[in-house]
């Protein structure tokens, strides 16, 4: 069997994870002594969503109540400098899957060495689902952002500025442990470096100014051309069936940009992503493409917790809630509002020959529109509320797409 970069680093954390737990465990423990703590989450949805075209496609109903996530895991720390974290479950009611698999070592108090199923860049994409304020990350994470990848991750602070880098192979989720035939598509062909700066000054006693930026290069190791897809609005339904390249490239470039403002009870927050890909493997031939995604979003908190934010890590975090279910109190109420945005027309019109129009069938204009409500009762527990209509212009085959969701989520973390 290929040795890669996924493989040599799965095989590594699960040895540890399975010799973890025999640290023993503890609640009140003296510095450096080994201490192991259970943790997991809940999320179930209910998704619906219609789309409606103006070509040959026939209307579209999905409606759904599904388990997003049944998640266990363990955070251990064995010594001042070693620990470990990881969380794995069943997903989308059926599928098991790792998420977040990392053992850590901390080399001083500003650098932190990680190894394992990472996220590298992006601020929203690196925000814990504890703390998202929508359901879904939009065109922006399924096109732009990575999912948890195999890697080898340094992080270093200094002042009010985290730098991070990070040498990344396939997910976890694409190693063909099951010992039934060869790794599954992708496991052995890929290899990513991302670097991310990001920080944030404040500007009074509780407002904070958050920027960053980041670059990634991939290359996907020839053979079949990589595809680029999107769901508008929602994980349901099938990627591409709106917004998508087909086969398109075996190499790509990203550059990204990141902000967010915290004053007080309001906050806002964007971030921009620009992929040149590099045709390859079956992809129509021509020059090279662009593809462009983002969002932005607004937030404000009814009941006037302030979020807060992560210095370590360069991360906007969810609010303290001050009154609580359990005290009289009604926990806390965010309101928010979201346009997200993706441009994948230059995949057409860059291509050349008879497959220029197949090129260009779904690679359209997205623009989204998302009303959000989040309630925090208690500690650990959310209720998430999201309301969307998008519009996919896909302007060659004259099949420009509306669709309408509704997304409910109860969430139980501990």
């Amino acid at each position: 069997m290929k040795l890669t970069i996924s493989r040599v680093l799965g095989l590594a954390v699960a040895g540890v994870i399975l010799l973890g737990p025999s640290t023993g465990m503890a609640s009140n423990v003296a510095p450096g002594a080994p201490e192991v703590r259970l943790k997991g989450r809940l999320l179930v949805d209910g998704v619906w969503q219609t789309a409606s075209s103006a070509g040959p496609e026939d209307d579209d109903h999905l409606g759904l109540i599904r388990v997003r996530q049944a998640f266990l895991g363990l955070d251990a720390k064995f010594n001042d400098r070693l620990s470990l974290r990881f969380e794995g479950g069943a997903a989308n009611n059926d599928a098991f899957v790792w998420d977040e698999a990392a053992l850590e070592y901390r080399h001083s108090p500003g650098v932190l060495v990680t190894v394992g199923n990472l996220k590298a860049a992006a601020l929203e994409n690196l925000t814990s689902t504890r703390s998202i304020a929508f359901l879904e990350r939009g065109p922006f994470g399924d096109l732009i952002t990575d999912p948890f990848l195999a890697s080898v991750q340094v992080r270093a602070n200094r002042g009010p500025l985290a730098a991070t880098f990070a040498i990344q192979g396939e997910s976890f989720n694409n190693l063909g442990l099951d010992f039934g035939g060869g790794p599954s598509p992708g496991a052995t062909d890929r290899l990513g470096a991302t670097l991310r700066l990001a920080g944030a000054t404040p500007t009074g006693d509780t407002r904070r100014l958050h920027v960053g930026a980041w670059a990634r290069v991939r290359d996907f190791g020839g053979g079949a051309a990589r595809a680029y897809a999107a769901r508008p609005g929602t994980s349901a339904g099938r990627a591409g069936d709106w917004l998508g390249t087909g086969p398109l490239a075996d190499r790509d470039f990203t550059v990204g940009i990141e902000g967010a403002y915290l004053a007080d009870r309001f906050w806002v927050q964007g971030e921009a992503g620009y992929l040149k890909a590099g045709r390859g493997g079956s992809a129509p031939s021509g020059a090279d493409p662009w593809i462009l995604a983002g969002y932005v979003y607004a937030g404000w908190s009814v009941s006037g917790e302030p979020r807060g934010y992560d210095s370590a890590r360069a991360l906007v975090t969810a609010p303290r809630i001050s009154n609580p279910l359990s005290r009289g109190g009604a926990g806390a109420v965010d309101l928010l509002v979201r346009y997200d945005f993706a441009d994948l027309t230059e995949v057409g019109r860059s291509a050349t020959g008879a497959e220029a129009l197949g090129a260009a069938g779904k690679a359209g204009v997205y623009q989204g529109l998302t009303l959000g409500a989040v309630w925090r009762p208690e500690p650990g527990y959310r209720l998430l509320l999201n309301l969307s209509q998008a519009r996919v212009v896909n302007a060659p085959r004259q099949a420009d797409i509306t669709l309408r969701l509704l997304q409910i989520r109860a969430q139980y973390d501990f």
